[in-house]
């Protein structure tokens, strides 16, 4: 019974291809708002992302915004996870707040792509988005985009699944 808790417990903060905190990547909008309302502060807000405004769900736990969650275009299905907060980590122990190097000595980066100022490291070994602080990345490094050019120390900013 006991090692079930922990099993469980351990979930609760695990990132997986297509899940976080039991929500999951296509589920129904109305489930995720029905099951994390009256766990978590559920605001709906919108986000800018190149130019466009698009609608998310913010959830907060106290005052920390700690993931969104963006419907599809039809407002009905889970799209995209964001997450912020530090208390989600991948079964390799790889969340916000940790670094490239933590990422390249547990992953394979397979890819990395660039969007509104920001660098996204993709890994072969999950299917999620790893986040560089972009304001740490010298202005020079954006003319060529080397990934070899990037300092080990660039933290994790946000995880995109």
């Amino acid at each position: 019974m006991n090692s079930i808790i922990i099993l469980l417990l351990f979930n609760y903060g695990l990132i997986e291809n297509d899940c976080v905190d039991k929500v999951k990547i296509g589920m129904e909008i109305s489930d995720f708002l029905d099951s994390k309302k009256s766990v978590y502060n559920v605001k709906e807000d919108t986000i800018s992302l190149e130019g466009d405004d698009y609608s998310i769900y913010n959830v907060y736990e106290k005052s920390e915004l700690i993931y969104a969650v963006e419907p599809d275009e039809k407002g009905e299905k889970v799209w995209r996870i964001w997450l912020y907060g530090q208390r989600f980590k991948t079964e390799l122990g790889i969340g916000v707040g940790n670094t490239l190097a933590d990422l390249k000595n547990n992953y394979t980066i397979d890819d990395i792509s660039t969007a509104e100022g920001s660098v996204l490291i993709l890994v072969k070994e999950i299917e999620v988005g790893f986040e560089l602080d972009g304001s740490k990345i010298p202005r020079e490094w954006w003319n060529e985009m080397k990934l070899e050019e990037l300092k080990n120390d660039l933290p994790i900013s946000l995880i995109i699944i």
